[in-house]
């Protein structure tokens, strides 16, 4: 728990109360804030002010509640933070007193006034003051209350007085979540040991100390304004969203939450790092493709891919985040050898990781004939070269486009996989520091 000031209108003056934080992040960069404390309320009309609130707080998201006794009429949120410049504004017309650096003074009415310059009617006439040789400026008592902090101010009305139990929720951008992932592969390229990383950033204005931290993943429906009313807030609705002692998961809605089960403090332009996901081995392929040739050499991509079930992954799921990749070389230390995003991913999904391309290893896709008649068919001639400059075989996957329908493969020196109504899959063998030839004809109706 921590302390926040509740400042009350009336006779009873600041009350410093215990409130107890709970904080909701989502993954497109809001949180959900909420506050429950215990407050002192007179009967009838009264003010209860709220400050150290986020200043990236939406307005039009606060809601307070303090049951049936209290009724809001109305809400305002201040943001006017005092200032060299805001306090001036206020004074324009107003009599000041400005004292130079070199000790002159001068009494005056404070005309205008921008970054460089003053200009203050005086009794001597009007005077052009350079702001760089200002010591001080003496302004009047305020008639207005001034604010330091963004504050939340709520006009009520209270059946009876008494200690009320309050509930303050607001959405807030400027809180962002991710999940960082690192996985090291064996020496044989058969094991991926991974671990994860909750990093969450927070650049709202405001601190969160001791909160009860949620973080959901998924991507949520955001409402838009008309094009021709894109400015001012946003108006929003927010949904809030098991692994191990640190972090519990589990289904929310149609996303996944993931709650952290201590209470965390969250500082303004902090970020902060959550370890949720401890080290596992899962049972992982290296695999090379080939895709997309255009008739030159080029070196082969390099993935990593494995099943995240509970037999050979990690059977939870997995929030989208960075999967940066390590292999020990051969004195022991770890090096990177590629990184890649990785979406949202449900247990039992397939799992395709990108580490880059292969050095030793390329392809080429050639057409060496081409026979079309207008209406009827289009029909190619087509080579695929693999080659394996390294000292060891290797298997690569070859992935070919074809047209949107109405295609086949003939004549092929190699047997295909059709993957789906647009891509075929040739999978060869290439021994070490050899090419492997693939010829085939693609037909294609347009029927």
């Amino acid at each position: 728990m921590f302390k926040k000031a509740i400042m009350i209108a009336g006779s009873l003056g600041i009350a410093t109360l215990s409130a107890q934080i709970q904080l909701t992040v989502y993954n497109h960069g809001e949180a959900l804030v909420k506050e429950q404390f215990k407050t002192q309320l007179r009967a009838g009309e009264t003010t209860l002010s709220r400050e150290d609130v986020a200043g990236s707080i939406i307005p039009a998201s606060v809601k307070l509640s303090g049951g049936d006794q209290v009724q809001i009429i109305e809400q305002n949120y201040q943001y006017d933070l005092v200032s060299q410049n805001q306090l001036l504004k206020k004074y324009l017309g107003a009599e000041v007193t400005v004292i130079q650096q070199n000790g002159d003074k001068l009494i005056g009415s404070l005309l205008s006034y921008d970054n460089q310059t003053l200009v203050v009617n005086s009794r001597s006439g009007t005077e052009i003051i350079q702001r760089d040789f200002v010591g001080s400026i003496r302004c009047p008592v305020p008639q207005e209350k001034l604010y330091t902090r963004p504050t939340l101010e709520w006009r009520m009305n209270v059946g009876s007085a008494g200690t009320y139990p309050m509930e303050l929720s607001y959405l807030t951008t400027g809180v962002s979540w991710k999940a960082e992932y690192v996985a090291v592969l064996s020496a044989d390229d058969r094991v991926l040991n991974l671990s994860s990383w909750i990093d969450l950033n927070n650049r709202s204005g405001a601190a969160y100390e001791n909160a009860k931290l949620k973080l959901v993943a998924g991507e949520l429906h955001r409402a838009r304004k008309p094009r021709d009313d894109m400015r001012g807030e946003r108006m929003a609705l927010a949904y809030e969203a098991k692994r191990g002692p640190v972090v519990q998961e589990r289904e929310f809605f149609e996303y996944h939450l993931y709650e952290i089960q201590y209470p965390v403090t969250v500082r303004d332009k902090e970020q902060k790092q959550v370890q949720w996901l401890n080290p596992k081995d899962l049972q992982a392929q290296k695999r090379f493709i080939f895709e997309r040739g255009q008739g030159e050499f080029k070196n082969v991509s390099v993935k990593v891919r494995f099943k995240n079930d509970k037999e050979s992954g990690t059977g939870l799921p997995l929030p989208a985040g960075t999967v940066r990749m390590f292999k020990r070389d051969v004195d022991g230390a770890i090096e990177l050898i590629g990184e890649d995003w990785l979406g949202h991913t449900s247990k039992d999904d397939e799992v395709l990781l990108s580490v880059g391309e292969a050095f030793d290893v390329k392809g080429k896709r050639e057409v060496l004939d081409r026979r079309t008649k207008s209406t009827k068919y289009r029909e190619e001639d087509i080579r695929l070269t693999i080659a394996n400059r390294k000292d060891e075989a290797v298997e690569v996957d070859i992935i070919e486009h074809m047209g949107w329908s109405n295609w086949q493969i003939k004549d092929s020196t190699q047997k295909h996989e059709k993957l789906d109504a647009r891509r075929a899959q040739f999978t060869v063998k290439v021994p070490a520091n050899s090419e492997k030839v693939i010829t085939y004809t693609y037909f294609q109706t347009y029927r």
